[in-house]
């Protein structure tokens, strides 16, 4: 059957396993014809003229029924498909005749073939592919169902409509499927404007009954329908329909879930929106206005009304509604009424003591009176995410800054500290000098801790992790915090029971005690009451507050509670920025809290706050519950250590780039007796390896180096030297330059600044070690 008029079918030839062999049929009756042929023709005695007058009689006479049954099937194919094209051919309905076996579609109508599913000739399954991820399957079930029960239906609820398929048998081999789509009364349908919507993927939920031809296929996607990359949303453009060749006046807009409506006004040479179809446009989630020549919303939807909190029938100034974050608002219509600008879009920040909300305005001339059309679009969120994506770049410079700056920093304070621990050396308590040079020490000594609190704040400090009990913390680091509080403010400790261990610095947590302690202390200028108290917490679907997600599991807390002014949510939320204070110029330094949140986050921790002005404030840390580690027993008293003297007279190589910490570091160890072999650089170091009869009994060697840095010129001369005893020094080491001395035997790591005691301390035990494990 050819396609005709008001259906479709295939070219039917020949049915069951010799459908479409007409040739093969021929050739096998031409054999028969050749072979009875052959026996007439060697007629005589014997059996084989008799055979092949047999064999070619049966071959000629089983083609002959064959061609018989193949016809009569070609002619009751014929005439059931035109009964079914008479019966459904002109049905609104998609109908279409399938094969039971090979379930492949032999006709379909007019409505059938609108529908875009499938074609003649292809499975049927192949209209059930958006409805199920097993179509065979659930085709196959309803031909079983059709031949139990006489018809089988199956229902899919969609958004326009209820879709439904109907199977039942139709006699000779074959069945009949009908598709149906009772689509839903919609509102939408109503609207002056047409209208299309979509989820996040661009699969189309609606369109506007309008914009679909009954003679042409549904779009499915957006990009059936119009041509991509699609505007950028709020922003009113002119857009192509592929489906009818129009250009449109549109609109596009994007919701939070990612869904898209895209508002067709009318075509882009004649859209003029007055009377009713202003009105019309009251329930458009898009706010949209007319701007006069004064300046003055005109008119403007509900939509509009509810972005700038109008009240009434008033009619404000549009200047006066909004602010531009750069040039002045009046300024940008001159520029649009002068012909200086087409359409434009700008984001302007809404003038509400309601609180601060940004939009997104695109305005365009309208009619020939002056009159703008603005369309205006929540930014608020995006400029917040924009903020949030300017602040942690901001961070991560300043943490680039510190990381960078304490290297250097600390290699002059490392100078300062050595040389007057030299000049110490020559002076007793009661020399005039004694008082300056420990001013200088002690001078030197906070300029350190501010570095530290700088590397804290950034994450860069280089940590000592260890097993805390926090009892035996907060009992050794009560002391100090009362002497930090004051007279006027009493410090209150309460233990939780069952505490668990925790895993941190000790040095850094108790900077992390002092100074959340001393910031309670300053909220409280008329004295009160700071309270630290410990809880064993177990939480079994974890805690999301605050951007953070804690996972389940058991916690240690420790909250920190004042009774002090408390803080307002401006202030809560920059609590922990780096350098925000409240406090007066020259009291605080801002970078408290945000050290206090670096040192938290590097340990694995979580804090929150929790403050109501008047009410006080609340800092709760959370450390995830460590396992008891077991400690060694110790079988035999520990010798006891040998004063430094006892050390012998050693060669110390000392590779420092720096050259006043090299000199302090030289002399420190000359001191001490040693002999020092000075090298500025890695390369240095290798050349003075070189030379016959150098080897030093210990390295000395700073980590950050121009050049070869300490651990490669380090690893060049580890062969040669597997036993030598290292010395890693560094004011800031990164953590994969400080795990570096993991790869080499017997080294440890001492951090800038450090004093001279501390410095020829870890030399001499570095060359203890040697002389013990000989």
């Amino acid at each position: 059957m050819a396609a005709s008029s008001s259906g479709t079918s295939i070219d039917f030839n020949v049915v069951g396993p010799f459908r479409g062999r007409r040739r093969l049929l021929g050739l096998v009756v031409a054999l028969g014809l050749g072979l009875l042929g052959a026996g007439v023709w060697a007629h005589g005695g014997g059996i084989w003229p008799l055979l092949l007058d047999v064999a070619g009689m049966s071959m000629v006479c089983s083609g002959t029924l064959i061609w018989l049954w193949a016809s009569i099937s070609r002619w009751r194919l014929g005439r059931d498909i035109a009964t079914i094209e008479a019966l459904y051919g002109g049905s609104q309905e998609g109908v279409f005749l399938v094969g039971d076996g090979s379930r492949h579609i032999l006709w379909m109508n007019a409505s059938a073939t609108a529908l875009g599913h499938a074609t003649a000739g292809e499975n049927v399954a192949r209209l059930l592919a958006d409805i199920t991820a097993q179509p065979a399957t659930l085709a196959e079930r309803l031909h079983e169902m059709a031949h139990a029960s006489g018809v089988a239906r199956h229902n899919v609820p969609l958004d326009e409509g209820d879709w439904q398929a109907s199977v039942r048998p139709a006699g000779h081999g074959k069945m009949l499927w009908q598709i149906t789509l009772q689509e839903r009364a919609d509102t939408r349908d109503d609207l002056p404007f047409q209208l299309v919507q979509a989820d996040r993927t661009g699969a189309i939920r609606y369109v506007s009954p309008s914009l679909v031809k009954p003679d042409r296929l549904r779009p499915r996607r957006l990009s059936d329908l119009f041509d991509l990359p699609l505007p950028q949303p709020g922003v009113l453009t002119s857009l192509s329909d592929r489906l009818n060749g129009l250009r449109h006046q549109a609109m596009r807009l994007v919701a939070e879930d990612g869904t898209e409506t895209i508002a067709l006004l009318g075509r882009a040479e004649d859209v003029v929106l007055e009377g009713s179809d202003l009105d019309a446009l009251q329930t458009l989630p898009v706010a949209i206005a007319l701007i006069d020549s004064d300046a003055r919303l005109s008119w403007f939807n509900d939509e509009t009304q509810r972005l700038l909190r109008l009240r009434g029938n008033s009619h404000p100034s549009f200047c006066e509604l909004l602010e531009g974050l750069g040039r002045p608002v009046e300024e940008w219509l001159a520029d649009l009424r002068a012909g200086r600008l087409g359409t434009a879009t700008e984001v302007l920040r809404t003038v509400s003591p309601a609180g601060e909300r940004f939009l997104q305005v695109t305005l365009r001339p309208y009619g020939a009176t002056g009159d703008l059309l603005a369309i205006m679009h929540d930014a608020t969120e995006f400029k917040a995410l924009e903020a949030k994506f300017t602040q942690s770049q901001k961070m991560q410079a300043i943490g680039q800054l510190a990381g960078g700056v304490a290297h250097d920093f600390n290699n002059l304070l490392t100078a300062i500290s050595g040389h007057c621990d030299l000049i110490l050396l020559r002076h007793d308590r009661s020399d005039t000098d004694y008082p300056d040079l420990m001013q200088i020490q002690q001078n030197t000594n906070r300029a350190a801790a501010l570095v530290r609190q700088l590397l804290a704040f950034s994450r860069k400090q280089t940590l000592q992790f260890e097993t805390l009990d926090l009892h035996d913390l907060l009992a050794d680091t009560i002391h100090l915090l009362n002497r930090l509080v004051g007279e006027r403010v009493t410090l209150t400790l309460r233990y939780g029971a069952d505490m668990p261990l925790i895993r941190s610095d000790k040095r850094q947590f108790e900077q992390v005690l002092m100074n959340l302690v001393v910031n309670a202390r300053d909220a409280m200028p008329m004295g009160g009451e700071v309270v630290i108290e410990t809880e064993r917490c177990h939480l079994a679907n974890g805690l999301a507050r605050d951007r953070a997600t804690v996972p389940p599991g058991d916690y240690a807390v420790i909250r920190v509670r004042d009774e002090g002014m408390g803080m307002s949510p401006s202030v809560k939320a920059k609590a922990f920025d780096p350098f925000f204070s409240t406090k007066r110029q020259g009291e605080g330094t801002g970078l408290g809290l945000s050290t206090v949140y670096g040192i938290i986050k590097q340990s694995g921790g979580f804090i929150f706050v929790d403050s109501e002005e008047g009410e006080g404030t609340t800092f709760s840390i959370y450390f995830a519950a460590q396992a008891p580690v077991a400690q060694p027993q110790n079988t035999a008293p520990a010798a006891k250590q040998p004063a430094v003297a006892s050390v012998a007279r050693s060669t110390v190589l000392l590779v420092e780039d720096e050259a006043p910490v090299r000199s302090f570091a030289a002399r420190a160890l000359q001191l001490q007796g040693h002999r020092v072999l000075e090298a500025d650089c890695g390369e240095a170091a290798l050349e003075i390896l070189q030379e016959p009869g150098q080897r030093p009994d210990v390295i000395v060697t700073d980590v950050i180096m121009p050049g070869l840095d300490g651990p490669a010129w380090v690893s060049q001369i580890r062969d040669s030297f597997p036993d030598t005893p290292i010395v890693f020094m560094s004011g800031y080491a990164e953590d994969s330059r400080v795990a570096a001395q993991a790869a080499f035997g017997k080294a440890v790591f001492i951090g800038k600044p450090f004093s001279l005691a501390e410095f020829t301390q870890i030399v001499n035990d570095q060359l203890r070690s040697v002389t013990e494990a000989a």
